[in-house]
């Protein structure tokens, strides 16, 4: 009676599935809104039931929406399958929160270098290429016009472009890690209170104050510093890669743990809310304060600013 459940309910996740599907891919205005919970039957599902059950709802999810919707479809299956089996997972094994989000965003990246890997191999499709083909056409009639109403672009400004576009080139590896966190993130904004509502006991992050990352971060930080000052690197090899991107990741989880102390602090001054909300908003827009919340960071890691705080 149980199995007969289970597969009854995993019937209706894919009817449910594919339904969505057909809307988001039929009407351009509804997809939008309609994807961001894509993966909510196979969260739902693998939330409830074993891995197994839940691996046999994705592999019919593939398989149906190949058949409605032919290789475009496929894609959308397997991205938002695998992600919401990994979550609905994490969630049933009773996983923290935090867990929960870096396994499910670690799988959602691998389902995008898979497929970019894919349509290079079979299809000779390039994306980071097109992306920056695509940037370097907006620069150069950006020019052409200028040049059509008698003016040109100083050339500190083309420089700049220049530079821009080889510098996201660079940082490919980066910015789709970056995608792929924030887009689950707003997965997991979305579709968990949609679950909690069915019942099912969603975990929560720990306050953002209390976060802090290991030590050995400061060393791979220092590495890399001495790198990017010892080595004369080729812009657009391998290793000039490697160490631009390992550099930013690096230097973004210290400003994150910066902006964590920041309202650590504030909470145990018990000071007004806002403050640590203005530091944030300051450390986007200002270098100079984005700097500032870097070395706090550094200083949190190293020193052990907050028991220094509790013991006084």
């Amino acid at each position: 009676m149980k199995k007969n459940q289970k597969l009854i309910e995993g019937a209706s996740m894919l009817a449910i599935f594919i339904l969505m599907l057909l809307l988001s891919l039929f009407i351009p205005l509804v997809s939008i809104v309609v994807q961001f919970f894509l993966i909510l039957p196979f969260l739902l599902y693998s939330a409830k039931y074993p891995v197994k059950y839940a691996a046999m709802l994705v592999v019919a999810a593939v398989f149906v929406s190949f058949v409605l919707g032919s290789y475009y479809a496929v894609p959308l299956a397997l991205l938002f399958g695998t992600t919401g089996l990994m979550m609905g997972y994490c969630i049933r094994s009773r996983k923290n929160k935090l867990v929960v989000y870096l396994a499910s965003s670690m799988v959602f990246l691998a389902n995008i270098l898979l497929f970019f890997a894919i349509a290079a191999k079979f299809f000779g499709m390039n994306f980071l290429e097109e992306i920056s083909d695509l940037f370097k056409s907006s620069v150069t009639q950006y020019t052409d016009a200028l040049s059509i109403i008698g003016q040109s672009p100083p050339p500190e400004l083309q420089d700049q472009l220049g530079e821009m576009i080889r510098m996201m080139n660079s940082m490919a590896p980066t910015l789709l890690l970056i995608t792929a966190f924030i887009t689950v993130l707003i997965l997991m904004a979305v579709n968990f209170p949609i679950i909690k509502r069915l019942g099912i006991a969603v975990p929560k992050f720990e306050p953002f104050r209390l976060m802090k990352f290991p030590k050995s971060i400061l060393w791979y930080y220092l590495i890399a510093l001495v790198l990017s000052m010892l080595m004369k690197l080729e812009v657009g090899s391998y290793w000039y890669m490697a160490l631009v991107n390992a550099a930013f990741i690096l230097q973004t989880l210290l400003v994150i743990q910066g902006l964590s102390f920041i309202f650590y602090y504030n909470h145990i001054k018990k000071w007004p809310k806002f403050i640590p909300i203005l530091a944030v908003i300051l450390t986007l827009v200002l270098p100079f304060t984005l700097s500032i919340v870097r070395v706090l960071g550094i200083i949190d890691i190293g020193f052990n600013l907050r028991q220094r705080l509790n013991n006084k």
